[in-house]
């Protein structure tokens, strides 16, 4: 079986999120993604971020529609901070047959070498780094040959489309009761709005 896996806060999960899973499923024909919300991120620790279980139920009303996204909650509930190199590892003994394919934004190939022991990373998945145009390929083309040389691994650009969204801007739009129609699943707007989140 080939599992992609699409790690982050999703502080709220949003299109963009579900365009970069579906997209990885099509181009390199995975049979499921797991959406892996961190229990906190190294890189958001002093960030005010929900609780992991409103975060992992808001990932499974985004994803009910689709057969092949999944919830991953290792992270969640291992309460501590969340490492990529761990939970691969984790993976790798728990699906040993199975190839892992992690899915990171691609800017991440520039500080990739920096991560905590990247070269655990690289020996258990391949990376699909996701890109969106030619010249994003162009100016990450470097750092995706130097880790290749580093380290001998296997990493593929992820095509997707121009969806530029993040969640800070989600959360401050609900803030300031501003619309975010089209950015999130329907769903996932009636529930924010009913349990009154991110006010």
């Amino acid at each position: 079986m080939k599992i992609g896996i699409l790690g982050g806060t999703f502080n709220p999960i949003h299109m963009g999120h579900l365009l970069i899973a579906e997209n990885a499923l099509t181009q390199f024909s995975l049979d499921r993604v797991n959406f892996m919300p961190a229990f906190v991120s190294p890189f958001k620790l002093n960030e005010n971020v929900l609780s992991g279980d409103l975060r992992a139920e808001m990932i499974n009303l985004s994803i009910s529609d689709n057969e092949r996204f999944f919830l991953d909650r290792r992270e969640i509930d291992s309460n501590e901070v969340s490492y990529t190199y761990k939970t691969l590892t984790d993976m790798k003994q728990e699906f040993p047959n199975d190839e892992l394919f992690f899915i990171v934004g691609g800017d991440s190939l520039r500080t990739f070498k920096h991560w905590r022991n990247p070269e655990i990373i690289l020996e258990k998945a391949v990376i699909l780094a996701a890109v969106r145009g030619t010249d994003n390929i162009e100016s990450l083309n470097s750092y995706r040959d130097e880790l290749m040389r580093l380290y001998n691994c296997d990493i593929r650009f992820l095509h997707t489309p121009m969806y530029d969204i993040s969640s800070s801007d989600i959360r401050e739009r609900i803030k300031n009761g501003q619309s975010v129609r089209y950015m999130l699943k329907d769903e996932l707007i009636d529930y924010i709005l009913k349990n009154n989140i991110y006010k």
